[in-house]
């Protein structure tokens, strides 16, 4: 895993050069020069607008990494519109939201916007490695490609993929995956690159990986934030004078936005006779069992009128491999019954 050099208060700035480039791509459309466009941001002024509404995130590594752990044991892709912390958000993940990657980049950000009862999502790489292959290629780079990646740099971060879900509907993770083979009009997606069946096949399940990330880095950021029970606590941090006044020049319309900093509670804490090594390693390894809140999901009931119903699931606890004896975190609550 690679740990972004971005830090929380990092992310106004970080936003504010997405917020450039999505100008810059609205303009482009309108001169019919081309406008950037992906799965579910297909518009460039939603995406404008999406971004310049967003509320800011940042997840810490340990954070990132039981999400990361979580998204992998979910079942189904079900977003729901209750889950959302925010109808619009700007996330950035301080680890790899995917434990692999086919591709050059890092996913590192999310964008997601709601429009009705579908999310639009657009998953954002780590620019770095895009710059560094551009300079060491310099003249000899392939045309298309160098123009394709020079036209989708944002300041730190590079334009990588978009989905568009369905909310408050359960769909299969290979419905999807499926949408990346198919361009907006349901046509079999066109091979820039003449990439080998099992490259694409490698790239949309590392794009799937993403989204799972995403769904359970939702799932629990909602979690209840009881000060005693929580598995997460959330800080709210400013960008400093030096980055505030970086940007008003760029235009900010509010360059002292606090953002959001989830960071998962420690689970394993040393005793007074550990040694200062003891305290390390309980300061970076987490291993928990822990309990996803109840949520609504839609089934498939024929009785209905609309053909689907909507029912309560959960609390149920999560078990990683290997973690049955693991401590659990974010217990279920005592419900107190009050009787005559």
């Amino acid at each position: 895993m690679a740990t972004t050099h971005l830090r929380a208060c990092d992310v106004p700035e970080v936003r504010q050069g997405l917020l450039q480039w999505a100008d810059d791509n609205v303009q482009r459309g309108r001169r019919g020069s081309g406008a950037v466009q992906v799965h579910g941001f297909t518009d460039p002024l939603t995406m404008q607008a999406a971004v310049r509404g967003a509320e800011q995130f940042f997840v810490n590594d340990q954070m990132t990494w039981l999400a990361r752990t979580m998204g992998e044991e979910l079942p189904v892709c079900a977003f729901d519109a209750d889950d959302l912390p925010d109808p619009v958000g700007f996330l950035l993940w301080s680890d790899d939201p995917s434990p692999d990657t086919q591709t050059l980049g890092r996913p590192r950000a999310v964008l997601w916007c709601r429009l009705g009862m579908t999310l639009r999502v657009l998953v954002l790489d780590d620019a770095g490695p895009y710059r560094r292959a551009l300079e060491a290629l310099g003249n000899q780079a392939e045309p298309a490609w160098a123009k394709q990646i020079s036209g989708s740099l944002a300041g730190d971060l590079s334009i990588g993929f978009g989905a568009s879900i369905a909310l408050n509907a359960e769909t299969s993770w290979d419905e999807v995956k499926h949408a990346w083979s198919v361009d907006k009009y349901g046509r079999p997606a066109k091979d820039r690159y003449s990439l080998s069946r099992e490259q694409i096949d490698g790239i949309n399940e590392d794009q799937l990986r993403v989204i799972r990330t995403l769904l359970a880095t939702l799932l629990l950021i909602r979690q209840p934030a009881d000060a005693r029970r929580a598995l997460w606590q959330a800080d709210h941090v400013t960008p400093d004078a030096a980055a505030r006044k970086r940007l008003r020049r760029a235009g900010a319309e509010h360059p002292d936005t606090p953002v959001r900093y989830i960071t998962l509670r420690q689970s394993i804490r040393p005793g007074a006779e550990d040694d200062g090594g003891a305290r390390d390693t309980a300061g970076r390894i987490f291993r928990h069992q822990w309990f996803v809140k109840a949520h609504r999901r839609t089934y498939p009931d024929k009785t209905h009128p609309s053909g689907h119903c909507r029912k309560w699931v959960g609390p149920y606890l999560v078990t990683p491999e290997g973690c049955q004896d693991a401590p659990i975190l974010g217990r279920e609550r005592v419900v107190n019954v009050l009787r005559r």
